[in-house]
This record gives structure tokens, sequence and C-alpha cells, in this order.
């Protein structure tokens, strides 16, 4: 479409005395709209913002000075707020630039019309990558002969999102990969990304299997993972592999478990491991586009709290996650560094689709452990092999064919209309919006987190992946306009289109780094121009995001730990057979690191959280323990035995889990942990109601059969004696007389108590504390946890203590496996069914207590 077609959409070009807010500033100018840009002009300066790259707007109510406000957002962390005099004209504003963002087209993007002006000094710019001499530097047929290129892909046929030039091993017929393609989504079969230098390790990425419920398999895929397994295994005199020369080789899944096994329910999935020889997988538990999306959006909630309050709000920031998902990516990347480099073994990545979460770690990784991906050029060519070659959605993930679901029009007179027009917002289910997410911005951002560690290593600077950033959205230049190389050809993008690298590089001075030092990056010596970056130092890239250092990374705040707040069986070294790898996993119990079965690093710190209260000097006094005697730890103290229970008593509980169908599974691997976690808390000894005499003391780290026989029951024991015994515990608690039997049960030693009862106790513990209203059953009696003896015993034991020596201490607290509390004295009943206390029950002043705070799961993503 032409400039003059588009000039049709705009009621008004031009407005005047328009105020402008940015930050804390505020300028009085004119308004301008022209076919491609929203352009104001102010004495000072002019701000210039490209539709495409306009995320939402909103044209708010008026003020009570009669200014009528629109709100713009843009994707390159641009916020201003455009304030008119009347409301035809931010009617017409508001209308004009809905019309030019939102178009049908690709070829309707400012890209087709752009024509730079003077000519750009360089011209090569969609020459940058060419395929053959990228591999040929590799060292595919210069060096090694164990890989070919296939043309199996030449007319997009074989797999419309792949590059036409595909690198497979050499024993490998086209053959075998076009069967080798039905088994994996979309037909991405594992291809060659990076060759290693040193060692002629491989990196390589594909798509998901396509597994399914009936755990399909391929001999075809098979053998093209072996054969890519086998390219660089030494041979000795008589020609025969030496096999156990090198580390293992890695399949590495980037979803987190669950989302890996949920894909099987739509016929896709993950490795089955028995099929595949001389490897193992690994899940790097990276979050999907969806979970990115929101966390960007809540990022930038924080952000513009800077704009409106002068400062940021640092608990949105961290809740926003962003600097988690950052440091997921990375551990990912350093992973693959590790096995490529240190280890000469191979890599195989794979996500879902083969686009998003594996070009991010494909690239991180090359831009590690290869210093020509760090000069100005070299990046350039990871870019257009890792993301353009390989089918990186640009399209759909940067939105370019926006729609008016990012605008939003209130109404001065329909208040209604607002509301749903805000529920509408918060709920869209557009497809182009649902397939936007920051996962380039993301690489970008772990590149930059990689160039601040390492400045000396990169030939070019932080300006120049700010501007590379800037034009993904500005739709300028077509290298970032399509989401495959395909479209980009049926396009004819490379003829109609102007070139970013030729943008870039016919002003190259611009982004070049002063402090790069090529010396640093020899192959031998030092460290080989391999870098190994601290995953744990990142922070957030303020210049980016429009702010200051001191704003976003001040040191009191920026105490983001990655991984540590996401504990999933994956990241804590268990493979795929949950039950067999906990059995040979080696735990340190001195609570300090796991050793030896934590692929990334992760110390066992991730099995424990802050304690409920460490407050030191308060006393406390376990349930069931009685008062004369009591076996009292302080915070600190208690906390750290309480998290060596767990470290021992957590591999016991995830392999008794998994011993069935899927979900059945998930589901006693979620109780069995939780049990564990409650009852870890708790002393150990004879006079304990949950130490040696209780289930617990049968849980310990074992034999694999014997621990899943005893975990996967945990918790379970009493329950049918429990229900045996309601009517006669209900007939107690409303007083009617208990049999004899019942009498001199109560007299005895406090039963036993299964972990459902030490779960259920927590549950409903903030109730009971708060000295709620219990509701009645309908006989009368109400719901709680202790016996009437063992209640009786314990006001008994609370009346013998002085006043003075319960100062600090918590209320004793008793629990049964009936979960039914007696009646106070005190109580009264209401005909209504409600049992309302009316004063405390203990002769003990308690002490204020702290809400119990919600115990982190440590199965579950965020």
């Amino acid at each position: 479409m032409a400039s003059s077609q588009l000039m049709d959409y705009i009621k008004i070009a031009k407005v005047h005395a328009v105020q402008l807010e940015k930050g804390q500033s505020t300028y009085i100018g004119t308004l301008h709209l022209t076919a491609h840009h929203l352009i104001f002009a102010h004495p000072d300066q002019e701000i210039w913002i490209s539709y495409p790259t306009i995320h939402t707007v909103e044209k708010g109510l008026p003020t009570v000075h009669n200014v009528w406000p629109l709100h713009i957002r843009c994707h390159n962390f641009v916020f201003v707020a455009l304030n008119f005099q009347s409301e035809k004209d931010v009617t017409d504003v508001y209308e004009s630039i809905q019309k030019l963002t939102c178009i049908g087209s690709v070829e309707q993007l400012y890209a087709f019309i752009y024509t730079p002006s003077p000519a750009f000094k360089t011209t090569d710019g969609w020459q940058i990558y060419d395929p053959l001499l990228e591999y040929e530097r590799m060292g595919v047929m210069s060096k090694s002969d164990q890989w070919r290129v296939s043309e199996l892909n030449r007319t997009y046929t074989f797999s419309p999102t792949y590059p036409q030039l595909i690198v497979v091993p050499s024993k490998i017929s086209d053959t075998v990969l076009q069967y080798a393609a039905k088994h994996r989504s979309k037909a991405r079969i594992p291809a060659l990304s990076y060759l290693h230098w040193n060692n002629m390790a491989s990196i390589t990425r594909s798509s998901q299997p396509m597994v399914g419920l009936k755990q399909n398999r391929s001999i075809q895929d098979e053998k093209l993972i072996e054969a890519i397994f086998m390219t660089n295994v030494p041979q000795s005199s008589s020609g025969i592999p030496v096999y156990g020369s090198t580390a293992t080789n890695l399949i590495i899944d980037a979803r987190p478990t669950a989302n890996a096994m949920a894909n099987t329910a739509v016929g896709a999935g993950t490795e089955n491991m028995e099929n595949y020889r001389n490897c193992k997988k690994v899940y790097s538990g990276i979050d999907n586009i969806h979970v990115m999306r929101d966390s960007l959006n809540k990022l930038v909630e924080a952000l513009q709290e800077i704009d409106t309050k002068g400062s940021v709000n640092k608990l949105l920031l961290q809740k926003s996650g962003w600097l988690k998902h950052i440091g997921a990516v990375m551990d990912g990347a350093v992973m693959i560094v590790r096995n490529i480099h240190v280890s000469s073994s191979h890599v195989l990545v794979h996500c879902s689709d083969g686009w998003d979460r594996t070009a991010q770690l494909t690239s991180v990784a090359q831009i590690c452990l290869d210093p020509y991906y760090r000069t100005l050029r070299g990046f350039q060519v990871l870019v257009e092999k890792e993301w353009c070659s390989f089918g990186y959605k640009f399209m759909d993930r940067c939105g370019h064919l926006s729609n008016d679901k990012n605008f939003v029009a209130l109404s001065a007179t329909n208040s209604a209309a607002n509301t749903f027009a805000n529920v509408q917002n918060k709920f869209i289910n557009n497809k182009h919006i649902r397939e936007t997410s920051p996962i380039f911005h993301q690489f970008l951002d772990c590149v930059f987190q990689t160039m601040q560690q390492n400045p000396k290593r990169f030939e070019f600077n932080e300006y120049f992946l700010m501007q590379l950033h800037y034009h993904v959205y500005s739709c300028q230049f077509g290298n970032f306009l399509f989401n495959c190389q395909k479209d980009r050809r049926e396009y004819n993008a490379t003829t109609k289109c102007a070139s970013v690298w030729d943008f870039i590089n016919s002003s190259k001075e611009e982004y070049l780094s002063k402090d790069y030092d090529q010396s640093l990056d020899k192959a031998r010596g030092g460290d080989e121009g391999v870098l190994f970056p601290d995953t744990k130092a990142i922070k957030y890239w303020s210049k980016l995001f429009g702010r200051t250092d001191e704003e976003l990374n001040s040191p009191d705040d920026n105490t983001s730990t990655p991984l540590n707040e996401r504990m999933t069986p994956e990241m804590l070294g268990f493979g795929n057979n949950y039950a067999e790898s906990v059995a040979s996993a080696e735990v340190d119990h001195s609570g300090d690191e796991r050793v030896e079965s934590d692929p990334l690093g992760i110390g066992s710190s991730t099995l424990t959280a802050p304690p409920l209260s460490s407050a030191k000097g308060n006393n406390l006094v376990r349930a069931g323990t009685p008062t004369g005697g009591t076996q009292v730890s302080e915070g600190d103290e208690s906390w750290q035995k309480s998290a060596d229970n767990i470290a021992s008593k957590f591999p016991a509980a995830l392999s008794g889990a998994f011993g069935g169908g899927f979900v059945d599974s998930f589901n006693r691997l979620t109780m069995n942990v939780r049990d564990t976690w409650y009852a870890s808390s708790t002393p150990s000894g004879p006079n304990s109601q949950y130490g040696e005499d209780s289930p617990f003391a049968d849980m310990r780290t074992v034999g694999a059969a014997g621990s899943q026989n005893r975990a996967a029951t945990l918790g379970r024991s009493n329950s049918n004696r429990r229900r045996g015994t309601a009517d006669r515990e209900m007939r107690s608690i409303s007083g009617a007389p208990a049999p004899a039997s019942t009498q001199s049960q109560n007299n005895s030693p406090s039963p036993k108590r299964s972990l459902a009862d030490l779960t259920l106790e927590h549950e409903i513990d903030p109730l009971r504390s708060s000295g709620g209203v219990f509701r009645a059953s309908p006989n009368g009696s109400t719901h709680s946890s202790s016996r009437s003896a063992t209640n009786s015993r314990q006001q008994q034991a609370a009346a013998n203590t002085s006043p003075k020596e319960s100062v600090g201490r918590l209320t004793p607290r008793v629990a049964s496996p009936d979960l039914s509390m007696t009646l106070p004295s005190n109580g009264a009943v209401e005909p209504c069914g409600v049992t309302v206390i009316e004063g405390p029950v203990s002769l003990v002043p308690e002490q204020p207590k702290e809400p119990l705070k919600e115990l982190p799961h440590p199965l579950f993503v965020e």
C-alpha cells in the first residue's frame, strides 16, 4: 500500500497546543500524524514514535480541568501521555493511530515503503549469512567429514519452517530423514546448529517428538540421534569406537517437566530414554511464551509507577519474575557450554516446536563458546542463522499485525462500558495477542548479562543491542518481519526491503565497544575464549527500560535467586525415571550442597525455606510433649535440624510416589512431599508423637523398593480407623456417655498420628489460633483436633506452670486422627449449630502469633 493510501486513514494531520507528559517532565508542542510515524515537535526536541512500536493506546476520561488524555505504551518502553483540549481532537487522533497501527497485511508495513536517504554505505546486508561458508568455518567438511549438507528442503516442502540447507550426519540418508520427520513436530528433525572448534562436539536442535499417550517410537529418529552422538567418538587403533571416553551426551528439553508431559495428551511429549542410547535427558524448566508475556507486563506495571510516584516498587519488580526467567535461560545455556567444552559431548536441544526456548539456549550458548559470535559481524551471522533461518516467528511473537484489542477507549457517559472494556482487556483471547511474547528480547537480555560481566570480550556495545531491540518492533527493515525463511522469500523481502545490517554497518563506529580486547580470546591459553557467565549476578537492563541503574538495581533489592524460587524435580537433578534417579542420588546431609547429582549446580538450599519463626528466645512447645520436661529448640538451630530431616526424607517421598499413571503419581508425589515437609519439622524421640515410635521412623533413605512401598502408603494407615471411631468421638464431644473402651483409651498415652492428620492440622490451625467460630456437625459436635482427655491434661499442665515460666511460650497444640476438638467449658452452643468461644481455652497467657506463612511447594513452577 502506498503512502498516499495510508494518508486516507488520517482524520487529523496536526494538532496544536498538545501537552506531552513523559516521566516527570511536561512539554507543550505540536503533534503531527504521518503515514508511518507519530511526531511530537517541541522547540527543544522531537519525539518520533513508529506505529508498529505502539503496544497499547488508551483514551482516558476527561480530567477536572477538562483535558482529554491519550496514554501510549510502546514496545521499546516509552510511556507518554498526550493531553488534548477538546474531545474531537483526542478522538480523531485515537482513531487515526488505530487505523495506521492495526493493519492486515505484511506488505502494509513500513519496511515495504522505506527507502534509506541517503543510501547506506554498505549493501551486503542480505548476504551476511551464507550457510555453506558458515558451516565450513565451523569445520563441516573442512575439519570433519562426519557431517554433510542435505538439500532435502530446497523447496521448503520437507519442513516449511526449516532452512533450505540442513546439516546432518554423513551416515544418515535423505530417506531416513523423511521417515524421521514423521516423529518430530512440524518435521523439525534434529539438525546441526553449531560445531565446536575445540573438539568437534555439536549442538543440534529439533522440535519435540510425537510420542503421544501410546508412547510411539521411531527407529529412524533414534538412529539419527545416535549417529549425531557418534560423530566425534574417539577410535581405537582397530577402528572400533572407544565408549566411555567422554561424558554422557545430553538431550535437553527446555520445558518444565509438567509442560512436557502434558503434551502427550495432544500426541507429542518427550523422549522415552529407554529407546535412546549413550545419552541422558535434562529438563531446563523454562516457562512458555504466555508466562514470559505476563512477566513482562508485570514488569512494565512496576516501571510505570516511577512516572506516577517517582520511585519504583521493588516488590512489584520481584513479583514479575523477570530476572528468574532470564536466569533460567542463562543456566540452561551454561549447562550446554560445560557439556560441549568441558565434557566434549554432544547436546540436542528442543522445546515444543523448537523455535522459542530452543533458539534462546542454542544462541546464548554459542555466544559463550565461540569468540566469533561476539564480534559485530559474527553476531549478525548468529541472529540470521539461529533465529531467521531456523524459523523464529518474528511476525507472531512481536505482534506486527496488531489489532484493535490493544486499543481501549473509555466512555465519559457509560461506566458499565468502561468496566466491560477493562475486563475484556485483561482477558483477551485474540490469536495475535496470545502469540506475542518477548522471546527475542530475552535473548538480547541474556547477551547483555554476559556482556556486562565480560566487557572486554565483546566487539559491540550495549547501544547495538538496544538498536536491535527497537528495530525488531519498528518494522523498518525486512529482517524481522516474517515467521520463517520461506515467508521471507515469498514476499521477496531481500529485494523489496532494506536490511538492518546495512543500517548498522554503515555507521559501524557507533556500535563498537571501546573496551574490546581481541587478544583475550586466543585459541590456546587462558580460557580459550570460552565464557562461563555467573547466572546469579544478573540484573535489570536499566537503559533498555529507560530507567537509571540506581532505580532498578540497588544492592539491597536486587537479590533474585532465579533457580531457588523454582524447585522442580528436574532442577534438583532427577532424571526421567524418578524412582531410580532418587535412589541413586547422593545427598550431603550437612545442608550445604548436593553432591554430584545436580547437573545445574543447585545446592540443597533449594530444599528449604526461611523458618516460620526465627526469633531466638521463643521456646516452641511441641504438641504432645509434657510441659514438665519439654523439648525446646531455638529458631535457627531448630530450622537447621528440620532442613536436615527434609534432606534425608525427601528422596524417599519422591521414590515412593511414582508407581502408576501420571496423574495418580503426581498426586501421590504431592502428598508425600507435603507430608514429609510438615513431619520433618517435629522433634524425634521416644516422647514424641511423630518421632521414632511413629510411622516416620520407617521413612529413611534406604533401598528404592522399600522406600517406595513405605512412602506410597504414608498418611493412609489411620484413615479407616479414624472413620470407624467418628461416631464415638462425636458422642463424647457432645456430652453423650462414651463406651468404657473409649474412656480407657482416653487415659492412655496419646496415639500415633498419620501424616494426613498433620497436614489437616496445619490447614485448620489459623482458624483455631484466631479463636474463631467453628461450625458444628448436625449432632452438635465441632471440628478441631484434640480429644477431651488430652485437652484436660493440656489445661492441667498449663495450670501447673507459673506465669513467669510461660512467658514467650506458645500454647501447646495436640492433634489426634479424628480431627475433633473437645467443646470448651466456657463455650456456648447457639441454636443454629455454631459454637461461640467466649474466652481463652488455655490458662497460659498467649503471645501474639505471627500469621502462618504458606510454605512454598517444592514441586511446581510458579
